[in-house]
């Protein structure tokens, strides 16, 4: 019997939210760790032009398998976001060459935790629906 018809493709897109979400919290709070290191440059992840990129059947990210030792490269290529490093900004005022900035940071990190919890909440809602249609509606 096949159950691909219950975990169809918009579990499959929340799922890789969830990753990418999770992956873009770890490189903000990177980011703001690393406020006070001189000539560090912040990174940005690009998650929702990748998930938009992905729902579109748009260009996929492919790995080279460069060296034995490297993870193999048959994984799935929406695993990662693109990476940008933010080389300069022009509304920073340092001088130690330090692009993160606390404020944007901040709300980069608030607008990722917003996004995540939503998916949580609407992967949530998918299984309880799930539930009441193996209960039978009871």
């Amino acid at each position: 019997m096949k159950t691909n018809f219950i975990f169809d493709k918009t579990m499959t897109s929340l799922e890789r939210s969830l990753n990418l979400r999770s992956m873009n919290q770890k490189l903000i709070v990177s980011n703001i760790a690393n406020m006070d290191t001189p000539r560090y440059k912040a990174f940005k992840m690009m998650v929702d032009e990748k998930l938009q990129d992905a729902a579109q059947g748009g260009p996929r990210l492919t790995m080279t398998r460069t060296q034995v030792g490297h993870l193999n490269t048959t994984g799935k290529s929406l695993e990662s976001g693109r990476v940008a490093r933010v080389e300069s900004n022009d509304l920073s005022l340092r001088g130690d060459g330090n692009t993160v900035e606390l404020d944007t940071e901040m709300a980069n990190l608030a607008e990722n935790t917003l996004k995540y919890n939503t998916t949580t909440r609407i992967i949530s809602n998918k299984f309880k629906l799930l539930k009441d249609v193996i209960k039978g509606g009871q």
